[in-house]
């Protein structure tokens, strides 16, 4: 009833318009393992070139970071440690920003630990990512919007914080440090803050498929309890966040536009931000081991400046994946994996952060006309919409 009552108050106010999402496009191109070693190295450079291409043809600035770092030869960490090179895939979408806060960042890694399934760590994240990209793209070539300031995509690769026996420095790691703050001219006052998409397919409306401890209660107070008046079902995306002025504003943002998602579906975001120092729990291990833990936890000759990132998550190993058909064995085809639920909790992902970033990126031609596929409510509308969500909750 209460979703009848924000729609009907929604629909005079224009919000109902839609993205033509396509994730299986590129999905496909992320079904098998890109661990790099030579076992698997045919397929991370397929993954490479893909996403190169695409970048190219979102008409992007395409940059690779190559980079060294070292890593267990063997999945299962019973190997030899083997030094490797890295390749960040940068995809600019440039523009004049010179206005506190103006850079934006999209991101997720591309390779995978050799053990995990590859679609849903992190095949699914970067085929989000590059989802988005298209879309953001396809409004500036549409000449419906104009570039206000510069975006990146970016795929990081060697995140070795998911093998099991990681001892190499992250892709992530190397961006922020080498590629990112260089860019930033060593200054975080135009960077606005990254989203970083981890582990996004896992849907699971069974009941007791969310672990929720007493780690995460004293965590995440709040989720907790909606967790368990849920009978603990894996039914949310989680929005992670190291709370900051930023970071704040940025997660804020999503979350108006995922809430006009929400309208339409049967998915909730959980805000599930947290103040200080990372105590590394049960929880907190799972959840620093996306990118989005070297934003945080980014030091510049001695000082800490944690950079505002938002982490867009199914909350990884602390949520029980639904059992797979009988019929898959080891390797299950893609069209058993890719259901209809999943689907639509990825979808709603991608449209709640194209939206934000065409909102925040870009702005519209005055000559223009409403209406169109890529028609935008403004900041005041996605402020009402967060508002009377909020008030209904």
């Amino acid at each position: 009833m209460r979703l009848v009552v924000v729609l009907l108050l929604l629909v005079p106010l224009g919000v109902m318009s839609s993205f033509e999402v396509n994730l299986v496009q590129h999905l496909r191109h992320f079904t098998t393992q890109r661990f790099p070693s030579d076992r698997f190295n045919t397929e991370r450079l397929k993954a490479q070139k893909y996403i190169k291409d695409r970048f190219k043809s979102y008409g992007l600035k395409v940059v690779e970071q190559k980079f060294n770092s070292t890593i267990e030869s063997d999945p299962l960490g019973i190997g030899n440690v083997t030094n490797v090179v890295g390749v960040n895939i940068i995809g600019i979408s440039e523009a004049v920003s010179n206005r506190q806060g103006a850079v934006l960042l999209v991101g997720a890694d591309y390779d995978t630990n050799g053990i995990s399934d590859p679609i849903f760590n992190n095949g699914a994240g970067v085929a989000a990512m590059l989802e988005t990209a298209r879309l953001f793209t396809s409004a500036i070539r549409s000449k419906t919007f104009a570039k206000n300031f510069t975006t990146i995509f970016v795929a990081f690769d060697l995140n070795t914080k998911e093998h099991d026996i990681g001892s190499g420095r992250p892709g992530g790691w190397h961006f922020v440090q080498h590629w990112l703050w260089p860019y930033l001219k060593h200054s975080d006052i135009n960077f606005g803050g990254a989203f970083i998409l981890d582990s996004i397919m896992n849907i699971n409306l069974n009941s007791n498929s969310q672990i929720a401890n007493d780690d995460f209660r004293q965590l995440f107070p709040k989720t907790f309890e909606r967790v368990v008046e849920s009978e603990r079902k894996g039914n949310f995306l989680a929005m992670v966040t190291r709370l900051g002025n930023k970071a704040t504003t940025l997660k804020d943002q999503f979350s108006g536009s995922y809430y006009m998602e929400r309208i339409r579906t049967q998915f909730r975001l959980e805000d599930m931000g947290f103040k200080g120092r990372m105590e590394l729990n049960e929880v907190m291990r799972e959840l620093t081991k996306p990118e989005s833990i070297h934003f945080w936890s980014f030091n510049y000759n001695h000082t800490s400046v944690p950079l505002p990132a938002v982490l867009l998550t199914d909350t990884q190993e602390l949520r029980v994946r639904p059992p797979m058909p009988a019929h898959c064995n080891k390797e299950c085809p893609m069209k058993d994996l890719v259901t209809e639920d999943r689907v639509d909790f990825m979808d709603s992902t991608v449209r709640g952060l194209t939206r934000t970033l065409i909102r925040r990126q870009l702005h519209r031609y005055p000559d223009v006309p409403g209406g169109g596929e890529l028609t935008l409510p403004s900041l005041l509308v996605t402020a009402a919409v967060f508002a009377l969500v909020r008030l209904l909750q």
